[in-house]
């Protein structure tokens, strides 16, 4: 399967009309700070604290393709974390391919005021790859993508550190921010951010997913996520997230009418969450159907939750699926929704 980077026509709902209107774009994910120095063994033993965004949720070879991204920063790094579901961890591609394996496609844009986001590469913006491995062994690379924005570009102080575990591999990324004089670390601050996940199954790159956007990333800045750098994760901040912290796929059967979802549940949450719960609702505001599911671990601390909501009683139309996750307490700690499509409704006279 040839997945090499094709160019993307990027199409935003409510298009933003100019560079500084891209300030106004959403933030949907944190950094938090680190609380004690990385060692940068590979192991993410002492990530604590850290902002977790799983991928690949709902792909039907889970086992091997499951992924939880991980985020730190400290006053002279950027870390990015990487759990990966893994059964023929390998790179075989070239020095100047290393996107085409098992490996991570990493963007980053620092830079401040109207240019954040703006449409494309330049100063203070990174596309890179990196892998965990040469072949089977764990012989970390990595490679600046050949764009001429990047071509005085002499990345300084990266590191890859990475371990392989009976499930797949962990690795650590740290990423000095000295790369980017332009932009000084600080709580507050709001850079714009992607990882790409790319899987081989032992040979050349097969699949690839993103924790934010899509392969227009790989084409413009604007396509990446905005984040902010905090202290620590306050609850308060997660309740936006949702899309990031409880990552969805759904399943929709034709010959009867059920839905099916699957979320892997971030491990930023998990251990507040006590109530994970799908409403299904009509264009009235209306319940419809409620799932609480069911969940279960699996191997490398991923939690996995089902729901279905059987709609063969319901007439054709859009709804809403409403998943929201609550603690103990019944307060709400995140929450996301998407519109569903059953049947097919008349066309509006």
């Amino acid at each position: 399967m040839n997945l090499q980077r094709p160019l993307t026509v990027l199409i935003i709902i409510g298009a933003i009309a100019s560079s500084a209107s891209a300030q106004e774009k959403s933030v949907v994910g944190l950094i938090p700070k680190a609380q004690k120095p990385l060692k940068m063994d590979g192991k993410l033993t002492d990530w604590d604290g850290a902002f977790v965004t799983p991928v690949h949720v709902g792909h039907p070879d889970f086992a091997n393709r499951g992924g939880q991204f991980l985020y730190l920063w400290d006053d002279k790094n950027l870390y990015i974390g990487l759990r990966c579901l893994d059964q023929k961890p390998t790179h075989i591609g070239t020095d100047n391919q290393i996107w085409n394996g098992d490996a991570v496609e990493f963007y980053l844009d620092t830079r401040r005021g109207d240019k954040l986001g703006a449409k494309d590469f330049g100063p203070g913006t990174l596309h890179c790859f990196y892998t965990a491995f040469t072949k089977t062994d764990i012989k970390p690379r990595i490679q600046v993508r050949d764009l001429p924005a990047f071509k005085e570009f002499k990345l300084q102080g990266a590191e890859v550190g990475a371990v392989k575990t009976s499930w797949g591999y962990t690795a650590e990324f740290k990423l000095p921010w000295a790369n980017f004089p332009d932009f000084t670390p600080k709580a507050g601050e709001i850079i714009g951010i992607e990882c790409e996940l790319c899987s081989s199954d032992g040979g050349q790159r097969v699949d690839r997913t993103f924790v934010y956007s899509s392969p227009a990333a790989v084409d413009s800045p604007s396509a990446f996520g905005r984040v902010q750098l905090v202290d620590k994760i306050e609850a308060g901040a997660l309740k936006p997230l949702g899309r990031a912290l409880l990552p969805l796929s759904l399943t929709r059967s034709t010959n009867y009418a059920w839905l099916y979802g699957t979320v892997c549940v971030s491990p930023t949450i998990e251990g507040s969450v006590a109530k994970l719960e799908g409403r299904l609702v009509d264009d009235a505001s209306k319940v419809r159907k409620t799932s609480t599911g069911s969940k279960k671990t699996q191997d490398g601390g991923f939690t996995l939750w089902t729901g279905s909501w059987e709609m063969f009683d319901l007439a054709p139309g859009v709804y809403t699926l409403e998943l929201v996750a609550t603690d103990k307490a019944g307060e709400v700690i995140t929450s996301r929704s998407e519109k569903v499509l059953h049947g097919n409704p008349s066309p509006p006279k």
